[in-house]
């Protein structure tokens, strides 16, 4: 049980448009009374991305975002992944809400472009991952190119140059030492917060990576997963159906799978809604 005054650390996994379940998962945190203890977020990819949504907009305007603008945006002009459809979507977040003094604070994981082939060949999980927090970027274009970073896909988006002169791309791409669940920078940089949850974006048949409880024994995991097989099987399948389906009636239908997995969990728990409110 959750006490009252406790920090909570909240993980997003990266997906694609499977990200819609994890508007969902934050709907259902918010009803509970448990988004309003969240001090830090970290997210890679889509993850990312919601981060920061998740910091700078209510729960419902978050779902009114994915239900209504992400399916035409990302995939305007025909495109699988629109990269300028999202940089629209970027644009219209109130990005100056992550000042330095702003909670909660936002995480966001990227890997540089340079060097991937004999990166498949000598890194691990984690290992080349760049993450930053989003709250110490006092340039909000500079923020956006670290979203737009993020969630480069690679193949189907272009690396993003930042202030730093390098390249980066998708920090979910594990094989070339990117971090698809990164629970690092909360048990590195708040070594007080104990409890903290992470939502995944494939069913536990399907997840790739998940943590590994045993190595982290000071911290009460939670782990929410997808009860559907939200990927499919075959490359083709997994991309066309999970990571690319920005269609409407997926992203609703993820959304409220979402709401209801993490709803049944917390009321296995003994947890019950709380009058709603908000940091404004």
């Amino acid at each position: 049980m959750l006490c009252h005054a406790e920090e909570i650390g909240l993980v997003l996994s990266g997906g694609g448009g499977k990200g819609a379940y994890e508007v969902g998962v934050w709907k259902a945190l918010c009803e509970y009374g448990i988004a309003q203890k969240v001090t830090v977020i970290s997210g890679t990819s889509v993850g990312g991305l919601n981060a920061a949504l998740f910091a700078c907009v209510k729960a419902e305007q978050a779902e009114k975002i994915w239900v209504d603008i992400v399916p035409s945006r990302l995939t305007q002009d025909g495109a699988l992944i629109s990269q300028e459809g999202l940089n629209k979507i970027i644009s219209s977040i109130p990005l100056q809400k992550l000042n330095k003094g702003y909670r909660p604070h936002v995480f966001v994981t990227t890997v540089r472009a340079k060097g991937k082939i004999i990166k498949r060949f000598t890194s691990k999980p984690g290992s080349d991952a760049f993450r930053f927090l989003l709250n110490e970027e006092p340039d909000f274009e500079q923020i956006r190119l670290k979203l737009l970073a993020t969630s480069a896909f690679p193949v189907l988006t272009d690396p993003i140059t930042l202030a730093d002169g390098y390249k980066y791309t998708d920090g979910g791409e594990e094989a070339v030492g990117g971090d698809n669940v990164p629970l690092a920078p909360i048990v590195e940089r708040y070594p007080d917060i104990k409890n903290i949850f992470v939502i995944y974006l494939s069913d536990r048949d399907h997840v790739k990576r998940r943590i590994q409880k045993k190595d982290f024994d000071t911290k009460v995991i939670t782990e929410i997963f997808p009860s559907i097989d939200t990927d499919g099987s075959g490359f083709w399948e997994r991309m066309l159906d999970g990571t690319a389906n920005f269609k409407e009636d997926r992203i609703r239908l993820l959304i409220r799978q979402g709401y209801e997995d993490t709803v049944e969990l917390l009321q296995r728990r003994g947890m019950y809604p709380v009058s709603s409110y908000w940091y404004e």
